[in-house]
């Protein structure tokens, strides 16, 4: 009868190390689609209410992409370094971004091609010291100009693969007090999708609700 007492408890431990080691380590995990998967996020990052964020998805409602890297993912989006707070959306090139919080559009380049230099990308101002960088557009894939108004929503520019992209992806981040290289980067949540209290999770679609 003792030995028996002993095998259910080692049975029991056994069960919740397995249940532990089947979640440590993972950098973001799933939960029920309606509530979202847990994203890793940045230590010590302050990640705005998501249901009421100011910003939504860069990208029309309707749509569905996947996220690559997120907030400290790894590579240049590491924690420390100017883009820790970025976010790649996989999009084909000629994908349409739209602008994810409204502001005034302050920089433009698009005279790229696809697999080279330099980086296309729009920066639009908040007037809050904030500013949201849409990068990597593709050859003439900007579609507003320098003082241009936006909305959220407004279409902001073509995805592409220009500059160090790699593949093609829009390479997102809003940037405090100076946009220029190097910046620094800001938390973002957005309110028109499924819950992302510590933003978007790597290795996850998210579909752009309406708003």
């Amino acid at each position: 009868m003792l030995l028996l007492h002993r095998l259910a408890a080692w049975l029991g431990l056994f069960s919740l190390l397995a249940a532990a080691c089947s979640t440590y380590g993972a950098p973001d995990r799933p939960r029920d689609p309606e509530e979202g998967p847990i994203a890793r996020a940045c230590p010590g990052g302050v990640y705005e209410d998501w249901e009421t964020s100011d910003y939504v998805l860069p990208y029309p409602v309707g749509r569905t992409y996947l996220v690559d890297l997120s907030h400290c993912s790894g590579s240049y989006h590491s924690e420390g370094l100017p883009d820790e707070y970025a976010i790649d959306f996989n999009m084909p090139i000629g994908t349409l971004i739209t602008a994810s919080r409204a502001g005034t559009v302050v920089h433009v380049v698009e005279s790229g091609y696809d697999g080279n230099d330099p980086n296309n990308l729009v920066v639009v101002s908040h007037g809050d010291g904030t500013y949201a960088e849409y990068m990597h557009l593709t050859r003439d894939g900007a579609l507003v100009e320098v003082g241009e108004t936006v909305a959220p929503g407004d279409s902001i520019g073509l995805s592409g693969a220009t500059g160090l992209a790699g593949y093609p992806h829009l390479h997102f981040v809003v940037a405090v007090d100076d946009w220029k290289w190097p910046y620094e980067s800001t938390p973002t949540t957005f309110s028109n999708t499924a819950p992302n209290p510590r933003s978007l999770a790597s290795g996850y679609e998210y579909t752009a609700r309406a708003y």
